[in-house]
């Protein structure tokens, strides 16, 4: 019995949150060309939205702590996490320097948590985070 839960002590210290920056379009290519094609199997889960092209800006890969974190996914957008403890998170997005929104949620593996906003030019941005191992 102890060895098990040592295992899934490690385990669970293994896990960790992927957090992505998404730029969405309806323009074919996006306006930064460092910006990569959003993987498939992520803009799948992306379907409800109206955009049709989107474009991975910046990927982050950090353990899950539970102290608050502070990632920065572009010059411009910077994101804390504050671990609440049953993989709920609070999540605080700052643009430009100011506070643009705060959300709390559950993150999973299972499917993304999405965070998403407008932009200039009918398009928006999204923040999609996911726990993985």
């Amino acid at each position: 019995m102890l060895i098990s839960t040592g295992a899934m002590k490690a385990a669970a210290a293994e896990t960790k949150l992927e957090i992505q920056l998404v730029w969405g379009t309806n323009d074919e290519t996006s306006p930064d060309s460092t910006h990569k094609p959003l993987e498939a199997a992520m803009v799948k889960k992306l379907g409800m939205f109206k955009w049709k092209k989107y474009f991975l800006v910046n990927r982050q890969t950090i353990p899950v702590s539970s102290a608050e974190q502070k990632v920065r996914l572009s010059e411009q957008c910077v994101v804390e996490m504050k671990n609440l403890g049953d993989s709920r998170y609070e999540i605080n997005v700052f643009g430009k320097g100011k506070h643009v929104l705060k959300k709390t949620g559950k993150i999973t593996s299972a499917a993304p948590f999405v965070i998403a906003g407008d932009d200039k030019n009918d398009c928006a941005w999204f923040i999609l985070i996911r726990e993985i191992q």
